[in-house]
């Protein structure tokens, strides 16, 4: 009986060793399964971040290629937009830049992502809420959960819904100019977009920064074409009269006529004169250029100051009848650079008395304006100045000069320097009309 029951137990042993090993294979099995499904998914998360990664260098080369070969700030903008949407999934946004008095943003374009937004796109985007912090910190900020956020108060009626915003500011030297916006990513902005957003706002800094460059670079290279021009044609045009004049002089001291050779000695004065003029202007420009003229800034009475430029004045003055007047309603000395000064007056009190009629009047004013500026005033009663002609004056790239009322010739020049030693005080200069009749030169120190 015993034996029997030894066998027994014998074989219910060997069937549980076998049930065992049975389970340990299907566990076994099973673990191989999960970990080849664990694997497999792990596989996939990490295709997933490599396209990912890829996606991002893509644009981030598109970017740098828009960058390189576009030379149209406002095309480029939306090109890098683009690319910077499409990498982080927003579905709309905008790029603006900075206002000059820094106060709003001035809208380049606008992407709704089609979605419903009866916003005027032209209205004031005053620099306030969310994107007011990127300007002020010059960093990306965002927010995913705009519509309950304190900024939402800032949105105009008709806005369309933004489940979350982010900002990108465009930096140059410090400074932010302007800012990317996206908006209504389906998932939340994290730190990863706020990287990518912050390389294309850079993208677009330099891009606006490249863009000033080479409009400056043409610009001046337009100038400097068209002065060279003027140059060419201003150096060469007086000189063929003094040679004919010479010629005429030399021929008439020789007959022994002194009448005749008196008014062609007066005329070679006269043409010497103005060809003086030309070339001392001439190259007070081409030193300011060159950034080798020095501002030396003092205090100067300029009531005296202008009596000394009236004196100057007194005999082209006298000879067309001309009253010379001023009215100093400044009580302390004026902070200027005496030469640059002297050279803006001088040239505004010749003009006004060259383009006024025999009998007329030039009147000079000083007075302290609302900003406590200096502001100055050469008014006459002289022919004034055309509405289509304003626009020319104080532009050295169009060379604007006419005859005064008794044919005097200027050189083209003079405007032009008063402009850059005004603009070296930090002031404005303009024109507007004379009530009684001819023009009112102003400038501000």
């Amino acid at each position: 009986m015993k034996e029997l029951e030894k066998k027994v137990l014998q074989n219910k042993i060997s069937f549980l060793e076998q049930e065992n090993r049975n389970l340990l294979k299907v566990i076994e099995k099973n673990t191989e399964k999960t970990f080849l499904k664990e694997a497999y998914e792990e596989l996939q998360e990490l295709l997933k971040a490599h396209e990912k990664k890829e996606n991002e260098i893509s644009e981030l080369l598109k970017a740098t290629q828009t960058v390189l070969e576009t030379r149209d700030f406002q095309k480029t903008a939306k090109l890098i937009f683009d690319s910077c949407a499409r990498t982080i999934g927003a579905k709309a946004g905008y790029v603006a830049l900075l206002s000059d008095d820094g106060q709003e943003n001035e809208l380049l374009f606008l992407e709704d992502g089609g979605m419903s937004c009866t916003v005027n796109p032209n209205l004031p985007m005053p620099i306030r809420g969310l994107r007011e912090e990127s300007y002020r910190t010059g960093k990306v900020v965002y927010n995913n959960d705009f519509m309950k956020s304190e900024w939402v108060k800032f949105m105009p009626a008709g806005h369309m819904a933004l489940r979350n915003v982010l900002f990108s500011p465009m930096n140059i030297d410090g400074k932010t100019v302007g800012i990317i916006g996206l908006a209504c990513k389906p998932v939340d902005f994290d730190e990863n977009d706020a990287r990518i957003a912050a390389a294309f706002g850079d993208y677009a800094a330099i891009a606006l920064k490249n863009s000033k460059t080479l409009e400056e670079l043409e610009k001046a290279n337009e100038t400097k074409d068209k002065f060279f021009s003027i140059i060419a044609h201003d150096l060469r045009s007086p000189i063929n009269p003094l040679l004919g004049f010479a010629g005429l002089l030399i021929e008439d001291l020789d007959k022994g006529d002194i009448g005749s050779s008196k008014n062609y000695a007066a005329l070679i004065n006269t043409s010497l004169n103005h060809y003086y003029d030309f070339l001392s202007e001439l190259l007070e420009w081409a030193r300011i250029q060159s950034g080798k003229i020095d501002f030396n800034p003092e205090k100067i009475n300029v009531s005296k100051k202008i009596d000394d430029i009236f004196d100057f004045l007194n005999h082209v003055a006298l000879a067309k009848e001309i009253s010379l007047t001023k009215v100093v309603d400044v009580e302390d000395k004026v902070l200027a650079d005496d030469k640059m000064l002297d050279t803006i007056l001088r040239n505004l009190i010749v003009n006004a008395v060259k383009f006024t009629n025999r009998g007329g009047k030039v009147h000079v004013e000083v007075v302290k304006d609302d900003m406590g500026k200096i502001k100055f005033r050469v008014i006459d009663t002289g022919i004034g100045i055309k509405d289509k002609d304003i626009s020319k004056l104080f532009k050295i790239d169009i060379g604007f000069s006419t005859n005064g009322t008794d044919h005097e010739k200027g050189t083209g020049l003079g405007l032009h320097l008063c402009k850059e030693f005004v603009e070296l005080h930090g002031g404005e200069i303009g024109v507007e009309p004379n009530p009684e009749g001819g023009s009112a030169f102003w400038f501000t120190i």
